[in-house]
């Protein structure tokens, strides 16, 4: 069957519906060469090397089988090796295929074990496009498909253009509308992973990702710990001290921590598609990260010392089955935004939850009896709430904001050590899924922490009623279909300044939060 067919949709009366969709595939016949690139590039650096060079090996090949006593051992277990791979290889891409149809993917293999993994179009997370460098130059790419905290699939390898396709076609499912697996004018870019239609929200240049590399504290504190020594062995004639002790060690660490920022975050992109939030980035290996705004349980803004001074700050997210920050694969990294400017942070922000805008969150401090237990960052500590997120702030000299969507609580609790029993303060601990640790908004009056807590159950509860009457999935479409994009009026500000602490009454679940903000209460 034609595997661009329609997928299903509403069809005017009297017409007949289309044939289902079933894609049935093989990977690329190039996909074992990818996967042994190492030995293949090796063993063909050896043999172009030694015929350049006039090796009499290859001089008189009547005399070649005499002469193989004169080709080093490893050039014999790289060969067999490679062979080895390549036979293994060829026996697992032919054994293996993936089928897609009108209610699910599947990864099925015939070979000596016959297994088939089934994921559900309504299970999928995420789907990612990676283009390891062998296999950029060579035109593939790997689609990563992710099912959340269970193990996903791996396409590996396609042509770059079906990849995308594939990609596409599995997140519009995803998101629950019919679509196509072609469409010619949708060809992504080979540099950014781009296509016609998609809207470009954030780009970093070189210069900045090679800023934020530089300005990070534990690449200054490994060139001190590299520089201290290496100056005091150069003024006293220490030698051992100079260029021993583990300078080459922490030479290499300085050297490996700054180029996996510079080469994993290079080409950074950020773009709205009709299949979600799209971020691009890699200078070697391309990988091409799918994010659907709806399914976001977390923002984090980060912003270290350093970064204050330069205005900058770093978005991460919490999505279930991401990595992590740390994470080996960047396609699964929770790093959102690398390094931006307020105005660029204001843009990444609104494209996950149109319409929000930090300055606009009134944050409410906590009380100044707080300044016993935390007295460095105590002004700076404080929380606000709309009818959409709660914000928490935390830190001192590594600022951290964390926003979470009242629908992705799971679940909030209130905590009163010893010390805050005496002064009259308690915490609420607010727990979403696979978050920051938890948010906490620490040393507030008890009974309005006592009160908060049962106020934010209450819009937890309602914000998840009203996303099962409003699917998000079907207003992230819509989002992403709308061509305005996001219009920014004056530069945001990042911080906005924390107000007074909690006023006397804190508003319902349902009552305007400006209403019951009318002025704060001194402070007991």
């Amino acid at each position: 069957m034609n595997p661009d067919a329609a997928g299903p949709g509403p069809q005017p009366p009297g017409q007949p519906l289309p044939p289902p969709v079933r894609i049935e595939e093989r990977l690329h016949p190039l996909t074992p060469f990818v996967n042994l690139w190492l030995g293949v590039v090796a063993l063909a650096w050896f043999v172009l090397t030694s015929a350049l060079q006039g090796d009499p090996i290859w001089e008189d090949l009547d005399q070649f089988g005499a002469r193989l006593q004169d080709v080093p051992w490893w050039v014999f277990l790289v060969g067999g090796g490679v062979v080895l791979g390549l036979g293994a290889g060829y026996w697992g891409w032919w054994t293996t295929k993936f089928v897609i149809d009108d209610t699910e993917f599947r990864l099925e293999n015939t070979g000596a074990y016959q297994e088939s993994k089934r994921i559900a179009f309504s299970r999928i997370q995420s789907v990612d496009v990676t283009q390891p460098f062998a296999a950029r130059l060579l035109g593939l790419a790997q689609v990563n498909i992710d099912v959340g905290a269970e193990d996903g699939a791996k396409l590996s390898f396609l042509k770059r253009a079906r990849a995308t396709e594939i990609r596409d076609y599995l997140m519009t499912r995803a998101h629950g509308r019919s679509a196509t697996t072609g469409d010619p004018g949708r060809t992504a870019s080979a540099w950014d992973d781009s296509a016609r239609g998609d809207q470009v929200l954030v780009r970093l240049t070189p210069g900045e990702i090679i800023l934020s590399a530089f300005a990070t504290m534990d690449i200054w504190f490994m060139a001190l710990a590299f520089a201290v020594p290496w100056v005091l062995g150069w003024m006293f004639d220490w030698s051992v001290l100079a260029w021993g002790g583990g300078m080459a060690g922490l030479a290499l660490a300085i050297l490996g921590s700054l180029s996996k920022r510079l080469f994993g975050q290079f080409n950074y992109t950020l773009a709205r598609t009709p299949a979600g939030l799209r971020i691009t980035r890699g200078l070697f290996t391309l990988r091409s990260q799918t994010i659907p705004a709806h399914r976001v349980q977390a923002v984090q803004t980060r912003q270290p010392l350093l970064w204050r001074w330069l205005g900058r700050a770093r978005l991460d997210i919490t999505v279930l089955g991401l990595g992590g920050e740390d994470a080996e694969d960047l396609s699964t990294s929770t790093i959102y935004l690398p390094f931006g400017t307020p105005a660029q942070v204001q843009v990444a922000l609104a494209a996950i939850w149109p319409g929000l805008r930090l300055e606009h969150l009134q944050f409410r401090r906590t009380p100044e009896r707080a300044r016993w237990l935390d007295p460095l960052q105590w002004r700076w500590m404080g929380h606000a709430v709309d009818e959409r997120v709660v914000a928490v702030r935390q830190g001192w000299l590594h600022r951290r904001q964390i926003i979470v969507p009242h629908a992705r609580l799971q679940s909030v609790r209130i905590s009163q050590g010893p010390f805050e029993r005496r002064l009259g303060l308690a915490s609420v601990d607010a727990q979403t899924t696979d978050a920051f640790g938890m948010s906490s908004i620490n040393h507030l009056d008890a009974p309005h922490a006592r009160a908060l807590a049962l106020a934010e159950m209450d819009r937890a509860r309602m914000s998840r009623v009203n996303e099962l009457l409003d699917p998000p999935g079907l207003r992230a479409a819509s989002v992403a279909a709308d061509p305005a994009g996001v219009v920014l009026v004056g530069v945001p500000d990042l911080w906005t300044p924390p107000t007074a602490p909690l006023p006397a009454a804190l508003p319902g679940p349902t009552e305007p939060l400006g209403a019951a903000v009318q002025g704060p209460t001194p402070d007991q």
